[in-house]
């Protein structure tokens, strides 16, 4: 008995391992499946490298992977992992996945222009599901993504003052405002 308890721990112990160690691997996801399944291809070692090729909207992207040079189209794979984070690529664009319940949230830096130049800034996405287009997080986006959601639709208009607010991030909660209101009004899926 003892010696069958200490199997089944070892065996819980390798299974974490191996799961963390997939967690915090560099890679590509080739398709939404294997994002799903964090299953990476070309996992990137110490010497290897991953090439975004996001000056002026390249649509390819390179992998030094084991000393041999890869070159993949971003509208044929579906993201990367890249320092415990992941990123999928929609319309040559990389956007970084930062909340997956119920719906999909995505921040993007862009150049704004300010009043001494231009500058960073961090402009927010959605999508439906992880195979649907990413579009603006913006009020009237989600409720036309949601129109058969009528309690969900209301609570974004009375929430929400503005579309910066859909944001707001309740430290208590551990999630997104934007994604409460969500689970507390289930109903039917997204229409697009």
């Amino acid at each position: 008995m003892k010696t069958s308890i200490k199997v089944l721990l070892a065996a819980i112990l390798m299974l974490q391992g191996i799961a963390s160690k997939a967690q915090n691997a560099n890679g590509i996801y080739l398709n939404t499946n294997d994002y799903k399944t964090h299953k990476l291809s070309y996992q990137l070692g110490a010497n290897d490298k991953l090439q975004l090729n996001t000056f002026l909207g390249g649509n390819s992207i390179s992998v030094i992977n084991q000393g041999k040079k890869v070159k993949l189209s971003k509208s044929e794979i579906f993201g990367y992992r890249l320092n415990n984070q992941d990123y999928r690529f929609y319309n040559n664009d990389a956007y970084q996945i930062i909340d997956t319940a119920g719906f999909t949230l995505y921040s993007r830096e862009k150049l704004a222009q300010h009043t001494k130049g231009y500058k960073p800034s961090t402009h927010y996405f959605y999508s439906v599901a992880n195979g649907q287009p990413i579009k603006e997080l913006t009020i009237a986006n989600l409720a036309a993504s949601f129109a058969t959601r009528a309690n969900f639709r209301y609570s974004l208009q009375n929430n929400f003052r503005s579309d910066a607010d859909l944001i707001s991030f309740d430290s208590a909660a551990k999630q997104y405002k934007v994604k409460y209101l969500y689970f507390e009004h289930p109903k039917v899926l997204a229409e697009n």
